[in-house]
């Protein structure tokens, strides 16, 4: 009992001594689970590690098995059935067939894209615009003045205390700076 009344509240929640009264105290609960790394034996710890490592390679592998197989079904070749369900314009199906007998669907998403274009969708301008990399930069301007009074003040009083004398010093000690590095 001696003890218990020693430790802070906190350390009595997460050593079990004492029940939580509020949700904030409860979060200390979790504390309780957590194990110290430096307790443990090289044996567990190793375990650990290694599902940790299985967890993030199982992830990994998902991620790039998504990407693989977007990037296999992009380099499909076109074919009739393909058209067929795809909402394409005939003679542009037709034009892409005869023109490109290797063509993926990608190249056919980039024919329909031109296509939307040309008729004047603005998106698919943008599109073929930005895909074709001549997207233009963003210029962003700053009009508003950054200088504040205060800093018109400050420099007022250092040029104020600034004399002939000073301002050499200064220019001294500037070129000094350059030249050392």
């Amino acid at each position: 009992m001696e003890n218990e009344r020693t430790k802070s509240r906190a350390s009595q929640i997460i050593d079990g001594d004492i029940e939580p009264t509020t949700p904030k105290e409860r979060t200390l609960l979790n504390l309780r689970k957590r194990t110290s790394f430096n307790m443990m034996d090289a044996d567990k710890l190793r375990e650990i590690s290694r599902k940790g490592q299985k967890a993030m390679m199982e992830l990994h592998g998902e991620k790039k098995t998504a990407r693989e197989s977007l990037k296999n079904i992009l380099t499909l070749k076109v074919t009739d059935d393909i058209l067929d369900i795809a909402d394409v314009d005939p003679k542009v199906a037709e034009r892409l067939k005869r023109d490109n007998p290797d063509a993926t669907l990608y190249d056919l998403i980039q024919c329909v894209a031109v296509g939307k274009a040309i008729d004047g969708n603005v998106k698919a301008m943008e599109y073929v615009r930005d895909t074709h990399g001549d997207k233009p930069i963003d210029k962003v301007e700053i009009t508003d003045n950054v200088m504040t009074d205060a800093d018109r003040e400050l420099l007022k009083s250092i040029s104020a205390r600034l004399e002939d004398g000073d301002r050499l010093e200064i220019v001294r000690d500037i070129t000094t700076e350059n030249t050392d590095e």
